[in-house]
């Protein structure tokens, strides 16, 4: 490994362990990086310069013997990020720091054919607010590809609006060509908040929605999203057209989970065997009113699947994909940072 090389890496598990640990006193950092002092205390020097991290002074010794070290953290000042999820009759907007704390969290109404100029106008209005955006991620419910092409994004109101987002990213590139933006599945983008938040790297999420119905599936291996070669790996597919027929019979929303859960039951029995995952994690708006008693009676139906499943389940559902998808923003941000600041 080459100087510039070696440089980058230790850079980048700096950020890293800022990120997930929040402040922390720089002497500990050393230990939890396993780095020595004297390369923590230059690279933590330039981040410093660069305005990325900065000193929240001198740590609580609480009557321990010893100097105070000294705390830093990454500076939300200088960078925030944009995530947006784009819901079928509303859109969720989190504002995350560099740090990945919520900054700001919003939930925009609109009427279904109105959804390009609400994503449009809320970026808008964001970035009139905060000069330091820095990132946009927008989560939605299709297949992203990895070239950034969208398999299909087009959604029908029940008011008879309709909405297509295929040519989303070209549109945005075009209208705010001063920021990075990204376009990621749901699910992916919830993967995503869960291994930050869980420190979990080996997982299958199942996103499950009920307006329109419809089932996505994110695969976190070694603390990656697997996309596979296009881009459209975790396609949940049955034959026969078994997901559209629940769509269409069922009108109550119980009805509606106890036949998701069996449908997708024997997808996770063959997934734990397949890809050997540390747990599966249910989430989606088939979720959102789903009560405690409900949701244990739903981990008791899959009690033969041979790993854990947790439900992000009630009205405080917390793996919103619009926080997932500025992580994943952060992240584009700071690969490209670091790619700059080693050249220097």
């Amino acid at each position: 490994m080459n100087k510039q090389t070696e440089r980058k890496s230790n850079l980048r598990l700096i950020i890293e362990t800022l990120r997930m640990s929040g402040p922390v006193p720089q002497a500990r950092l050393k230990e939890q990086c396993n780095l020595q002092a004297s390369t923590v205390s230059y690279l933590i020097n330039d981040l410093k310069k660069e305005n990325l991290v900065v000193d929240l002074g001198k740590e609580e010794t609480q009557g321990r013997v010893g100097k105070p070290g000294n705390v830093v953290s990454l500076n939300n000042a200088a960078a925030v990020f944009l995530g947006m999820y784009v819901e079928d009759d509303f859109l969720y907007a989190y504002l995350v720091g560099i740090d990945g704390r919520t900054v700001s969290a919003d939930c925009v109404q609109y009427t279904p054919s109105a959804v390009e100029q609400v994503i449009f106008s809320t970026i808008e209005e964001k970035m009139r607010r905060y000069n330091n955006i820095c990132g946009i991620g927008i989560a939605i419910k299709a297949i992203v590809y990895s070239d950034g092409r969208i398999k299909s994004g087009a959604r029908h109101g029940e008011e008879g609006g309709r909405w297509d987002l295929v040519n989303l990213p070209i549109s945005l590139k075009t209208a705010f060509p001063g920021v990075p933006i990204i376009v990621e599945n749901d699910a992916n983008s919830a993967a995503e908040l869960y291994r930050y938040e869980q420190k979990c790297d080996n997982f299958v999420l199942y996103i499950l929605n009920d307006m329109p119905f419809g089932i996505g599936c994110g695969l976190m291996i070694n603390g990656q999203v697997y996309r596979g070669a296009a881009g459209a790996a975790g396609e949940f597919f049955v034959k026969d057209l078994q997901v559209q027929q629940i769509h269409e019979a069922v009108d109550q929303r119980g009805d509606a989970l106890e036949r998701t859960l069996e449908m997708i039951q024997a997808h996770m029995m063959q997934t734990a065997y397949l890809l050997d995952p540390e747990r599966f994690v249910l989430t989606g708006s088939l979720f959102r009113d789903v009560s405690d008693e409900d949701a244990a009676r739903a981990q008791a139906y899959l009690a033969k699947i041979p790993r854990p499943v947790v439900i992000d389940h009630g009205p405080a559902q917390s793996l919103n994909p619009a926080r997932g998808v500025a992580l994943r923003a952060i992240n584009t941000y700071i690969e490209l940072y670091l790619e700059e600041m080693t050249k220097r």
